[in-house]
């Protein structure tokens, strides 16, 4: 017997799906590099004309940057760029530090030789840009190391919860370094837990990892308490070696 089969049409245009797609990306990244500050109000009509996109994939995109943390809907004000908490920052480096450390820990046991010899390249390459002073490039770096230790654990669901606390951590991590020496005591903690890695002493490596991510976040705690309109650019104002 012949099931009824609904016909469909030979055309399917989705562009409006890629176009929320690159709004979520775009404003994303406008916001996590301080283009748009925290508690600046996001006004649809100029972000359309902007963008050159229709409203709906533009509330589209807010809606996730909305679950992501980086905006906050108001009534009778629409969205706005969320604020930065304290609080929230040490939360979120609380789990992150656990995380990370368990990451490290599947991925000592099950990463090979080309992906130890990797993560040393990776590690040498961040070391390289920290001596020559680039500190932008140096954390992007680090951040890509943190990354990819995550990924070699070959946990899904792990990778899955990281990378969402990774985006709603991202554009305050950088404050970690808001002064030359704790950019230098971040790099000697990293120096410190890839050695353990090398040395194959998974539980010194792990509790490393998780001390160096737990320091991240107290700092950056404090460095955003009382700054609830902290941006990238504030290390600038805040240290002007930091460039």
């Amino acid at each position: 017997m012949e099931t009824d089969r609904t016909t469909l049409p030979t055309k399917r245009p989705l562009r409006w799906r890629s176009l929320h797609a690159e709004a979520v990306e775009t404003l994303r990244e406008m916001i996590i590099g301080g283009e748009l500050a925290p508690g600046a109000r996001l006004v649809e009509a100029e972000l359309c004309a902007l963008f050159a996109i229709s409203r709906t994939p533009l509330r589209e995109a807010l809606r996730v940057l909305e679950v992501e943390g980086l905006v906050t809907f108001y009534p009778n004000r629409g969205a706005v760029v969320s604020t930065i908490s304290p609080e929230e920052v040490v939360q979120q480096f609380e789990v992150l530090a656990n995380l990370e450390r368990i990451a490290l820990e599947l991925a000592m046991a099950r990463m090979k030789a080309a992906d130890l010899g990797r993560l040393n390249r990776m590690h040498n390459r961040m070391m390289d840009l920290y001596g020559k002073g680039q500190r932008r490039e140096c954390f992007q770096k680090d951040y890509d190391i943190h990354n990819r230790i995550v990924a070699l654990s070959g946990n899904a669901v792990l990778q899955d919860i990281h990378a969402g606390l990774m985006s709603r951590s991202r554009r305050v991590r950088y404050f970690a370094l808001h002064s030359k020496s704790r950019w230098s005591e971040a790099m000697a903690e990293h120096v410190a837990f890839i050695q353990a890695i090398n040395d194959r002493d998974a539980a010194r490596a792990s509790t490393l990892m998780r001390d160096h991510v737990l320091r991240t976040g107290t700092l950056v705690g404090e460095f955003v308490s009382g700054r609830s309109d902290a941006s990238p650019d504030m290390l600038s104002r805040a240290d002007p070696a930091a460039e």
